[in-house]
């Protein structure tokens, strides 16, 4: 079965990679902004829904999402320079906050998503932690200013709760529904 990542993220590049399945990468250039909605996990699962009904190929299995941080009932996206991701990741500083994040796996016409909320608690950070870490890494490309490597530096028990930016119980959900083979032992 031909598989398409609907999605220039090179983290769900890299959960797709560990779950050792076989896939192209087709970027689905939709403008997320075209889509507004109040409650986060409703707006996660249409963004996801759109971006795979973007990528139009018929007899392959397209895989999208989307993922953003909620704090202090606002939306962060991706951040449009350092100077704003260093203002976010700030902002965070000893603070919980919600990590949305949403997939979807279409193919020739039938639709499956999923959408599922983590909550994280920062750490106290300093100022030239977080300027150590936006040089290190592409933040600009991250919801929120962060990936995976900053909910492990600045969370308090040090852990990503997602799998590579993903759900994994709702990734297998899905791959399962549609009958999509992967290897297991890259799963923890």
């Amino acid at each position: 079965m031909r598989i398409i990542l609907a999605s220039k993220s090179w983290t769900r590049a890299e959960a797709l990679k560990e779950l050792g399945l076989e896939f192209e990468t087709i970027a689905s250039n939709f403008d997320e902004k075209s889509i507004r909605d109040k409650d986060p996990e409703r707006l996660a699962l249409k963004l996801s829904e759109e971006k795979s009904k973007a990528v139009n190929v018929k007899d392959a299995l397209i895989i999208s999402g989307d993922l953003f941080v909620v704090f202090n009932n606002r939306v962060y996206e991706k951040p449009k320079t350092k100077e704003e991701a260093f203002e976010m990741i700030k902002s965070f500083s000893n603070n919980s906050l919600e990590i949305v994040t949403a997939i979807a796996i279409r193919y020739n016409g039938k639709l499956r998503s999923a959408v599922e909320t983590f909550k994280v608690q920062f750490r106290e950070l300093s100022d030239s932690e977080i300027w150590e870490y936006i040089d290190e890494f592409p933040v600009i490309h991250c919801a929120a200013g962060f990936e995976g490597q900053g909910l492990v530096r600045f969370s308090i028990d040090h852990k990503d709760p997602t799998f590579h930016g993903i759900s994994k119980k709702n990734i297998l959900k899905l791959l399962n529904e549609f009958g999509v083979k992967y290897d297991k032992k890259n799963i923890k």
